[in-house]
């Protein structure tokens, strides 16, 4: 008889919440009556006209707690009274031979304070679960706003790339060499983005030299590098917020050049060309690029034009793989079925921690393959195959594979329950099952394997 409340009762949606009167719901009173209906009838016509007195557990229970359970502390409330004024309305009893005042009071109020306070405790941990459930339900669609507000982002930086790719297009000499440009900074992972930006930058400014920084709280440090003579030239390789070029491209984002006299003096002689990198769907500045050597002939106005395009270009990829780093960090698996590295650092550490008291040894095997810049991405992504490839199949039930890098620069292994020797016994296992994987092109690449084992400081924190 009892019916589900209806799902819509969150306040974002009041057109659909149920009706109350006077802050009850209506199928409750209608559930009310029907069963004092019958029950009263029954108790009439089959029974001793007792309202069910000495019956246990009385039936009258059954509204009280269905209905608190059903709807929440209001309607169990009312079922109780209704309870109560079913059972004493016309129905009390007198006081037995050797009861006394007190008893008889005792008698008569015993299963209406019964009632009443299971109404109440019962109703309030209903209500409760409606809060909750209420919660639950605005967080899943804030969650769902958050997600369409993010596939929006996404179709918008998607059409600032484009736009852009259209208009630096423009002013190249060969298409072609935009387009490999642009694929090469079009990348989910930093590392990769900035590889691909010097490849970018020597396409579209042809610059003699130029320099990327990016932004470490109030220092702006350089990443990379490219032309420059490291015995003749002194340019900074870091810039602390009390520098003029700081302040200027980072605090008003502002792009210097050398032509205007009020830039030159900033400059001073660090460079022809300083801009921010600021992202085009957030707004955010993610660091600097600069270009120190330029030739006098490449230096115009449509120069400085695509270098403010450029950087504009650079900042929203560099922004797009931070937000895809923080939000791999939060993975449990990779892209390849492994352990991420953020996962796996503390299942380390629970399983050190675990080891100490248990006493057993936890240990740890690296695989980091070397000379990865001078790979193509193509090669860099067959190699992160192979090895991840080998990794899984040789390991144990017991053993955990993990990146321990960004796309595939590190594995590892973490052994649960497994010695220092023994580690190094299933190290010399996964070189030989490693160097079996290897595409036949890439047979020579160095790849290094370390053993150690996780340590538990004194504080009683591991360390992956």
């Amino acid at each position: 008889m009892m019916t589900e409340p209806m799902p819509a009762e969150r306040p974002s949606a009041p057109a659909g919440a149920p009706r109350r009167w006077f802050g009850l719901r209506p199928v409750a009173l209608v559930e009310l009556v029907l069963f004092f209906g019958v029950a009263l009838g029954l108790d009439l016509y089959l029974g001793a006209g007792t309202r069910f007195e000495g019956v246990q557990p009385h039936p009258f229970w059954i509204p009280v707690l269905l209905l608190a359970i059903q709807y929440g502390t209001n309607e169990g409330v009312l079922a109780a009274l209704v309870a109560t004024a079913a059972l004493r309305l016309g129905n009390v009893p007198d006081a037995g031979i050797n009861q006394d005042l007190y008893d008889h009071l005792f008698t008569l109020t015993r299963e209406p304070i019964l009632w009443l306070v299971s109404a109440v405790m019962i109703g309030e941990l209903r209500m409760r679960q409606l809060r909750e459930r209420a919660d639950l339900r605005a967080g899943l669609e804030a969650a769902r706003r958050e997600a369409e507000a993010i596939a929006r982002s996404y179709r918008s930086l998607k059409s600032v790339k484009e736009t852009l790719e259209t208009r630096v297009a423009g002013q190249l000499r060969t298409v072609l060499t935009l387009y490999q440009a642009a694929k090469a900074i079009d990348r989910l992972d930093e590392g990769e983005v900035m590889l691909g930006v010097a490849d970018l930058v020597r396409s579209v400014m042809k610059p003699e030299k130029f320099s990327l920084f990016l932004l470490n709280n109030d220092v702006l440090e350089s990443v990379a590098n490219d032309g420059w003579d490291e015995e003749r030239d002194a340019y900074a390789r870091w810039f602390d917020n009390g520098s003029a070029i700081f302040q200027t491209v980072i605090g008003r984002q502002r792009l210097l050049c050398v032509n205007r006299p009020e830039d030159e003096r900033i400059l001073g002689g660090e460079g022809m060309l300083a801009g921010p990198l600021i992202s085009g769907d957030t707004g955010e500045v993610v660091g600097m690029l600069k270009i120190e050597s330029l030739g006098f002939t490449d230096l115009s106005v449509n120069t400085v034009e695509n270098f403010r395009i450029l950087c504009d270009w650079i900042g929203t990829a560099m922004a797009k793989a931070r937000r895809y780093r923080l939000a791999s960090e939060q993975r449990v698996f990779t892209d390849d079925a492994l352990y991420s590295s953020g996962f796996i650092g503390r299942q380390a550490e629970f399983l050190a921690l675990l080891g100490r008291r248990l006493g057993f040894e936890t240990t740890t095997i690296t695989i980091r393959p070397g000379g990865l810049s001078r790979l193509s991405v193509g090669q860099r992504a067959e190699l992160a195959a192979a090895i991840g490839q080998a990794v899984r199949t040789s390991l144990r039930d017991t053993d955990l594979a993990c990146d321990f890098g960004q796309q595939g620069s590190s594995f590892g292994v973490v052994l649960a329950g497994t010695p220092i020797e023994g580690a190094r016994l299933v190290e010399s296992k996964l070189e030989r099952a490693v160097r079996k994987a290897l595409p036949a092109a890439l047979v020579d690449i160095p790849i290094s394997f370390a053993t150690r084992r996780v340590e538990v400081p004194a504080d009683g924190r591991g360390a992956a």
